[in-house]
């Protein structure tokens, strides 16, 4: 603090100086994003009971990354103009790489029909309820979501227009990795794209081996802030893991420094 102060001590050109010599070291480290913290609550089909985790979400520069918290911490980074997904295990300290494109292609592969008849069978239909509540801060509108193929899920979203906020580019990698490329693919893209807003709450309900499965993720917190641009990087000392499918990683992704 004493060289900080020294400077608005100083006179106005050397202030000036000063920020002049700070702003290359700054420029493009940050820039203004979205903080998001999500509150995730279900029991899986083993599990002896129900669970809560936390999900941190930072979006900037064109890009998404997941922190999950709990013992098997992992991360995701999203990048939708590579088409790129990077998964990272965080507590082994390695990582891999998904294409979106590569997927396509490999879904186009003969051995492959099975798979895309399942996803092409898979039907999807949202409802706008018109029902509204306010969840948190905002006022959210409940969507009925339902999708019927290999199981049953059905849905309650609750969005909000209240936060601009536009996740689409990100829910459509995760989503289906190249499936619109696939009969049905796109229709049922444009059927969750119904969803107007940001959604806030989405509880799902399964049945897994005859036991019902519940599950629910609920956004507690939006903020803007910035974001510094290695937040979307490999961190120092990962280790590259290749997997199926045939798929190396990009050269052009970010390798562990």
């Amino acid at each position: 603090m004493t060289m900080i102060h020294t400077m608005i001590r100083a006179p106005r050109r050397a202030g000036l100086l000063f920020a002049a010599l700070l702003l290359p070291l700054f420029a493009g480290a940050a820039e203004d994003g979205y903080y998001i913290e999500t509150i995730n609550r279900g029991s899986a089909v083993m599990s002896e009971g129900p669970q809560e985790s936390l999900s941190k979400t930072y979006i900037g520069h064109g890009k998404m990354k997941v922190v999950n918290s709990g013992e098997n911490a992992d991360s995701m980074i999203l990048d939708p103009e590579s088409g790129v997904m990077t998964f990272l295990n965080d507590s082994l300290q390695q990582y891999f790489t998904i294409n979106v494109a590569d997927v396509a292609k490999a879904m186009a592969d003969p051995s492959m029909a099975q798979m895309r008849a399942m996803i092409s069978e898979t039907k999807v239909s949202v409802e706008d309820t018109g029902e509204t509540r306010q969840i948190g801060d905002w006022e959210c509108r409940k969507y009925a979501v339902t999708k019927q193929g290999m199981m049953q899920v059905e849905q309650e979203v609750w969005a909000t227009e209240e936060i601009d906020l536009d996740v689409r580019p990100y829910t459509r990698m995760m989503r289906m990795s190249g499936a619109s490329d696939i009969p049905g693919g796109a229709e049922q893209m444009a059927e969750l794209d119904k969803i107007k807003g940001f959604p806030i709450l989405t509880v799902s309900t399964m049945n897994m081996m005859g036991t019902e499965v519940r599950t629910e993720t609920e956004v507690t917190e939006v903020r803007r802030q910035a974001i510094p641009a290695d937040t979307f990087t490999v961190p120092e000392g990962y280790q590259l893991k290749e997997i199926g499918m045939g798929m190396a990683p990009p050269a052009e992704q970010p390798q562990a420094q």
